[in-house]
């Protein structure tokens, strides 16, 4: 049943096979898997690369490459959020959800990095940020997030607000910057400015529940380090930025409170 309903959402036989191998055996290598779902390495690793490629799992390499399946409760998030919708097939997988966890090692715990490439990849890691129980603290350079994602971005706003899932962000201060600011209590954010002198990055780092994603949007490489110590170092150092960043502001108040006396 497990594998017509992956196929039902647009898996053919060996990706269904293999991801369902992943899915029991939890992060495994090419090798394991081949003699797990008795298919060729060859046709295992190509078929790897396909599931990756749509998100459907992660990769971290330690000497190897090892491959971890994404849980079923965000596969449905992936699949809505695709371009070809088939309704019905994902409305009859969110059904079956509880048969796949039971399917599920019951050992099974995400690897400490995974690591996500290509378009594909990119909105996976993004999807994974939805399932926060925590604020997400951003650090974001936003002109590049926007300008290469624009559509999914737009979505991804409205459905973080859905999810009741609040932002604080700080973001190089750009014009960019500063007109997605004017919306942030439309988009359930709070975000404060630094000249770039001070923030001068191409990359967004969100920090979330135990996890800190990374995301390069122009290499289309987004890598999540789950691990309890870093989240915590990163609020901290989250919170120094949060605070320069309000005085950025206060004396830029200052200055344009200055120049409009002088004017009068």
């Amino acid at each position: 049943m497990l594998r017509k309903l992956l196929q039902d959402i647009g898996l053919n036989v060996k990706e269904a096979e293999v991801y369902l191998a992943c899915l029991k055996l939890g992060t495994q290598d090419i090798a394991t898997l081949s003699k797990d779902t008795k298919l060729p390495a060859f046709d295992v690793s190509i078929v790897l690369t396909n599931l990756l490629d749509r998100g459907f799992v992660s990769k971290f390499s330690r000497e190897k490459d090892f491959f971890t399946p994404q849980e079923p409760g965000t596969l449905v998030n992936i699949l809505e959020n695709g371009k070809m919708k088939l309704e019905s097939n994902i409305s009859n997988f969110k059904k079956h959800l509880k048969h796949f966890e039971d399917y599920m090692n019951p050992s099974f715990t995400k690897p400490e990095i995974a690591f996500y490439e290509g378009a594909e990849g990119i909105v996976a890691a993004y999807e994974d940020t939805l399932s926060s129980k925590t604020e997400i603290l951003a650090l974001a350079s936003i002109d590049d997030t926007e300008s290469i994602l624009p559509e999914y971005v737009s979505k991804y706003y409205k459905r973080r607000k859905a999810a009741k899932i609040p932002i604080r962000a700080i973001f190089p201060d750009t014009k960019m910057a500063r007109a997605r600011q004017k919306k942030d209590f439309e988009e359930l954010r709070e975000s404060r400015l630094l000249p770039k002198s001070v923030l001068n990055i191409e990359i967004e780092i969100n920090v979330y529940d135990d996890k800190v994603a990374y995301f390069s949007i122009p290499e289309k490489l987004a890598i999540i380090v789950k691990s309890k110590l870093i989240a915590a170092s990163m609020r901290e150092m989250f919170g120094l930025c949060w605070k320069m960043a309000d005085a950025y502001s206060s004396e830029e108040i200052k200055v344009n409170k200055t120049r409009k006396a002088k004017k009068k």
